[in-house]
This record gives C-alpha cells, structure tokens and sequence, in this order.
C-alpha cells in the first residue's frame, strides 16, 4: 500500500467557483458519492465570521448545490455538509479501491487530496477515471507505507474519544447521538467520520504483511 498526493483540478465545480473570488481554503474531512452523478462533502472553513458567511452564501447560489448544512466547530470556523447534484471526483473515487484519507483547496484552484491506495493498479484505475471525467491530475508525491494507514487527524480524534467514552463496548456505554452532541455534527455525520475512519483501520489489518 502507499500514500499518493495527487493535485486536482475539477472542472465546472463550486470549488473553483469559490476559490475564484475567495483565498480561503477550504478542507474536506470526508466526501463520498450521492445518488446517481452527485457527491457529499463534509467540509471545514477557517475565517472571520463575516468571510465565512460571504463563503457560504455563494456556496448555495451555485447551481450544482442541493443542500447546505451548517454548524460551528469546535476548533473556530464551522463545519459544513454539502450535497452536489454533480461532482466527477466523488463518483470517480466509488469502487476505486482508493481511500481519501484528507483533501484541502490550493489557491490556484486546484485541490490537494491525499490517498491511500489499494491493490496493485488502484491508482492508475483511479487517475484514468478522473481524466475521462474532464479532471486535470498531477502525482505530487508517492510513498510507500510501512505503517498503519494515516488516519485523518479528526477521524483519529473521534474514533479516539468516541474508544474513550465506551461506543466500542459491549454493551455499549454511550451512544452516536451523544456523541454527535459533543462535537456537535448530526448523527448521520459522524456516523460517516467513524466509519470512514474503522474501514481504513481494518483494510490496514486485512493488508498486513503475512
């Protein structure tokens, strides 16, 4: 297995509409396939509170935005869940054999994502997808893992607190609504952080070496 950095740039995609008119980078701690053609992000923005509902506003003005889900972080800033009708590179990363593990926004409008690949072939399979969707793909970095694969580092928060706080424990000694209370997200996303988060976990364990 390896860690890939890849630079994206998605063609027609609110990202590069924002990026156009704002500097403010935009961090996506998930994001995965909705329906037929569309995506679903969870995204994290740091700035004023005035810029962040400028970002906001223009965010839900795009055309390819069905839902908007807002709510502040816990580090400052807030959190955001956003449905797209469209988005090529969620549905290009489904049935990838690639796992996102973090992607954040450049300011020259492409967007940084950082992977771990699965088997022989994942990444090339992944690249050819993303190409014949219209993306413009560069290989930054690649890197051989001789380790667990790397956690985003809000994954290994939660999945940390959420061990911490006996979710893992037979029976269990709190539940996905109290912790979504905690870090303040609706259930249904954190449900997602966590089992982004336990599926690298145990694709790292099923991959060991023998």
């Amino acid at each position: 297995m390896m860690e890939v950095v890849l630079n994206l740039k998605v063609p027609e995609s609110w990202v590069n509409s924002i990026l156009n008119k704002y500097e403010t980078p935009i961090k996506f701690l998930d994001c995965m396939p909705f329906g037929e053609s569309g995506g679903r992000a969870l995204i994290e923005i740091n700035a004023t509170d005035k810029e962040i509902d400028k970002i906001i506003e223009d965010i839900k003005r795009h055309e390819d935005i069905c839902k908007v889900d807002i709510s502040p972080s816990p580090d400052g800033g807030v959190l955001g869940s956003i449905i797209t009708k469209k988005c090529v590179a969620c549905q290009a990363l489904s049935g990838s054999r690639c796992f996102l593990t973090s992607a954040i926004s450049k300011s020259d409008g492409h967007v940084e994502w950082k992977l771990i690949t699965g088997e022989k072939g994942s990444l090339i399979e992944l690249i050819d997808k993303l190409e014949k969707t219209g993306c413009v793909v560069e290989v930054k970095k690649v890197t051989r893992l001789t380790k667990r694969a790397q956690l985003t580092q809000r994954q290994e928060d939660i999945i940390h607190i959420a061990f911490e706080k006996g979710y893992y424990d037979l029976p269990k000694k709190t539940t996905i609504d109290s912790l979504a209370k905690l870090f303040k997200v609706s259930p249904s996303t954190l449900a997602e952080i966590l089992q982004r988060g336990e599926r690298k976990i145990i694709t790292q364990y099923f991959n060991k070496p023998k």
